[in-house]
Order: C-alpha cells, then structure tokens, then sequence
C-alpha cells in the first residue's frame, strides 16, 4: 500500500469510528438504527485493524 493511501485509509477509519461512536451515544438501543450503527462500527474496527496491520507488515518486510 502506497503511505499517501494508507495515511488516507487510517484517517478514514478513525473519522467514520468518531462519527459511528458519538451517533451510538445519541440513538435509542432498542432501534434498527442501534443495531445498524454497531454493526458499522465493527466492520469500521475491522478495517482499521486491517490497514495497521498491512501498514505494519510493509514497514517491516521494507527494513528487513
């Protein structure tokens, strides 16, 4: 992954993660709109998770 995309893909990750977490904070539990939210925000997780981790193992495989 190029280091300009990947800054993009991290700084995406964290602004959907902000805006999903403060709309958790603001939505009824028992709503579709709860549910949905969780759910966006683990695949949001998941991501984030992904691009540290592919960012992570270039850095490394580039120093070895």
């Amino acid at each position: 992954m190029e280091p300009q995309a990947g800054r993009i893909a991290f700084n995406l990750a964290l602004f959907l993660l902000v805006l999903i977490s403060f709309s958790l904070l603001i939505v009824k539990k028992d709503t579709a709109e709860f549910t949905v939210g969780i759910i966006a925000f683990c695949v949001s997780l998941i991501f984030l998770g992904f691009v540290v981790w592919d960012v992570r193992r270039q850095a490394s495989a580039s120093h070895a």
